[in-house]
């Protein structure tokens, strides 16, 4: 969103502006104190990254990244806030401590600022309180890790607040063990493609029984910041660059046009832009295609097909497998 100052702007602060934009945007609950620190990552003015501070002067052209604002929003946690709502859980897994469930594509885990209904916390929550069993000293209803909104796949959801915080912990400490699938295509040639295709269901069989060598698996090791030209999204590279952070996955590739990517931590679009440096982009996805400027897309080709994590009571390995 670019905007053009005129007089009635004049010798207002950036961050006064700006939060009155972002309210205009849709982000209701949005405070100059919430959004003061990332002011110079979500906002240009002239070009340049705002500083809050600044008294905008007549003629002064601001762009406020929307892409930016959404994820950011998106990611604050406003619990006490979470009505229950009922909608369809698709439940693998269920004890007296923790859920196991795989989120639709198109669905938002958690409420965020212009997003307040209709979510994953929502429905956990009616569903929780429906039984009796909703501990209202958790977060965000149990959530403890989450998948973007157009990505499908396997979630763990925590049912008291001693569980939420012990898986909160195996996350932190990447303990906890995720392989995603992606239909991919390819538009230029990196190591990544000269690596031969394996064979879908003999990678498939091999996760299913657990004999996951990753030492034939491609490495992809670097580091992860915001891209500097389009703030919407994030860029690979090998090296460490301005506000980076190191970033690690082992990549698979299979017949069909299908990748295997199991993240080792846990980055903002990780895998894509990760796949982007080594020339792949995920189908449907509007964003990292480089033949395409879109904002992300509702539906991509990528889901979360395993998670392997030591059960927080039992201390027990357990493992799903859910391929759509």
């Amino acid at each position: 969103m670019k905007v053009t100052v005129d007089s009635t702007d004049h010798g207002k602060r950036v961050d006064k502006f700006v939060e009155l934009k972002l309210k205009d945007m849709g982000f209701k609950q949005v405070t100059r104190s919430m959004i003061k620190d990332d002011i110079a990552q979500g906002v240009d003015v002239n070009g340049t990254e705002a500083n809050p501070s600044y008294r905008l002067k007549v003629g002064d052209i601001l762009e406020i990244n929307r892409g930016y604002w959404e994820e950011f929003f998106e990611s604050k946690d406003f619990s006490e806030d979470i009505e229950p709502e009922k909608g369809d859980l698709n439940i693998l897994f269920e004890d007296n401590d923790l859920i196991v469930l795989f989120k639709p594509k198109g669905l938002v885990v958690h409420p965020g600022v212009g997003n307040r209904d209709g979510t994953l916390a929502n429905y956990l929550k009616y569903y929780l309180q429906s039984k009796g069993e909703f501990d209202n000293s958790m977060d965000r209803a149990g959530i403890v890790h989450r998948l973007d909104k157009g990505v499908s796949g396997l979630m763990v959801v925590a049912k008291n607040k001693v569980v939420q915080e012990k898986l909160k912990k195996q996350f932190a400490q990447r303990e906890v063990e995720k392989i995603y699938m992606a239909d991919v295509e390819k538009f230029k040639s990196s190591e990544l493609s000269l690596i031969e295709p394996k064979k879908i269901d003999k990678a498939i069989k091999q996760i299913e029984e657990g004999e996951i060598n990753y030492d034939n698996w491609f490495e992809a090791k670097g580091y992860i910041g915001r891209d500097k030209r389009d703030r919407y999204k994030m860029v690979f590279k090998l090296y460490e660059f301005g506000g980076s952070k190191p970033a690690k996955s082992y990549i698979l590739p299979l017949k069909d046009n299908k990748l295997l990517i199991r993240i080792v931590t846990g980055r903002m679009h990780q895998i894509r832009a990760t796949l982007k440096y080594y020339g792949y982009y995920i189908k449907g996805d509007t964003l990292y295609n480089p033949n395409t400027r879109g904002n992300n897309s509702d539906e991509i080709m990528l889901e979360s097909i395993y998670l392997s994590f030591k059960h927080p009571v039992t201390e027990e390995k357990i493992s799903f497998v859910n391929i759509d």
